[in-house]
């Protein structure tokens, strides 16, 4: 019996032991830098602009951001710092014609140059689902800001809703 507990004893120091030696980069967890999931009936810190109408909705419980038409929706989120980046972002749609779309993007630079994360089309557009896509950014060096945005292209009857934005970062 006091093998067994020596034996324990000295597992146990070995794993402290390892543990204060682990470089903290090892240890780094991801840390959520934005989350938006719209559940607060409001759409806090976006901005808006083109043609169409912005608005929360809610279904069945959930809320969403809705925009239509030509409008779209942006958020700027702090990065600086970080070795990776994993974006999350949800879209939704009804009423699209040939050649509509709804997205979600990301710019880099300041919204010179967009990326899309996520494109619903015509064929998707039930107006429930709730399509989603990650993406990714390794190494952003300097990059300080990322910029998300949600984006109606469409006609009269478009409808996007945007959803559960999450933005994780890494050390």
């Amino acid at each position: 019996m006091l093998v067994e507990i020596s034996q324990l004893f000295r597992r146990a120091l070995l794993f402290i032991a390892l543990l204060i030696a682990t470089p903290a980069s090892v240890l780094a967890e991801q840390r959520i830098l934005f989350a938006e999931n719209f559940e607060s009936g409001s759409a806090t810190g976006w901005l808006f602009a083109g043609k169409g109408k912005s608005k929360v909705t809610e279904y069945e419980g959930n809320h969403s951001l809705n925009l239509s038409r030509q409008r779209n929706a942006q958020m700027t989120v702090d990065v600086e710092g970080y070795s990776r980046l994993d974006m999350t972002m949800q879209l939704a749609a009804f009423d699209l014609k040939k050649g509509e779309s709804c997205k979600a993007e990301i710019s880099s630079n300041g919204g010179e140059r967009w990326q899309t994360l996520l494109t619903v089309t015509p064929a998707m557009a039930d107006g429930i689902t709730l399509h989603s896509n990650t993406g990714r950014i390794k190494n952003p060096g300097s990059l300080k800001q990322l910029l998300l945005r949600f984006r109606a292209d469409g006609g009269r009857k478009a409808k996007c809703w945007g959803d559960n934005v999450e933005i994780l970062g890494k050390r």
